[in-house]
C-alpha cells in the first residue's frame, strides 16, 4: 500500500526478546538460501503464518512468484512459545489496523554477502515482467496489495546492511516496527558478516478494500 507523503514510518518500539529466544532455540533460518538470479541470491522466506493460519497447519500458495517461500519444518510449530508468539503479533496487527488476516508472516532471511534485488511484490512481481492484467486473479490481488500492510520489525542485522525504498536508505534500528510501501521498488543488500533477519508481516486491511470485495 502506498503510505501517503513518505516511504517509511517508524510505528512502535517493541521488546523484541521473545523472537530473539525463538531465534537462538530454532535454526532453521540458517539454512542454505535460494537464488532467483545474480541480483537475488543466498534468500529464503520462512512462512510462519499463512492466510489467518499458522503455516503448519495452512496450504501455502504455490505461485511462481513465490520463489523465495521456504516451508519451516513442522516440528518447529511443537514448540509453545512459538505458536504463541505468532498468533499474539497477528493479534496486535488486528488490534491496530481494524478487521482483516494475516495474509503472510515470517522471517525474511538475507544471509551474509547476499542480495534481495530491487522489486515489487504483488501478482505482477520482479523487473515488470509480463502478466495478464485481464485476468481476475491478477486483479484481485493487485487490489488485495494495495489494501494491505506491510510491517518489519529487524531482528537482526549488519551495520553496514542496507535496505533501500527506491533511492533511499531506510534506517534500521534494533526493535523499530516500521512499515512501508511493498508497491515501490525495494531491495536489501547484506553488507555484513552475519545474517539478516527480518520479521515481515502482510496484513490486509478490510477497510481498504472495495465495498464489493471481502477478505474471506
Amino acid at each position: 500500500m502506498f503510505l501517503p507523503g513518505r516511504l517509511y514510518a517508524p510505528l512502535a518500539r517493541v521488546d523484541d526478546d521473545d523472537w530473539q529466544r525463538l531465534l537462538d532455540r530454532h535454526r532453521f533460518w540458517e539454512a542454505a538460501g535460494v537464488r532467483l538470479d545474480a541480483e537475488h541470491e543466498d534468500i529464503a522466506f520462512h512462512i510462519l503464518m499463512h492466510e489467518g493460519e499458522l503455516a503448519a497447519v495452512s496450504k501455502p500458495s504455490m505461485s511462481s512468484h513465490e520463489f523465495d517461500a521456504v516451508q519451516i519444518p513442522p516440528g518447529v510449530f511443537d514448540d509453545v512459545a512459538l505458536r504463541r508468539e505468532v498468533v499474539a503479533w497477528a493479534g496486535m496487527h488486528e488490534g491496530n489496523y481494524g478487521a482483516g488476516v494475516t495474509t503472510k508472516m515470517g522471517f525474511y532471511v538475507i544471509r551474509s554477502g547476499g542480495t534481495l534485488g530491487f522489486h515489487v511484490d504483488g501478482p505482477v512481481f520482479l523487473k515488470g515482467q509480463r502478466a495478464a492484467l485481464s485476468d481476475e486473479v491478477v486483479q484481485r490481488g493487485m487490489i488485495e496489495a494495495h489494501a494491505s500492510r506491510r510491517t518489519i520489525l529487524p531482528l537482526r542485522f549488519n551495520p553496514d546492511d542496507a535496505f533501500m525504498l527506491c533511492a533511499h536508505r531506510a534506517p534500521m534500528l534494533r526493535g523499530e516496527l516500521f512499515e512501508f510501501s511493498n508497491m515501490l521498488p525495494h531491495a536489501y543488500f547484506n553488507r555484513g558478516p552475519a545474517h539478516a533477519v527480518l520479521l515481515v508481516t502482510t496484513y490486509l486491511q478490510e477497510a481498504l478494500l472495495p465495498q464489493e470485495m471481502t477478505y474471506r
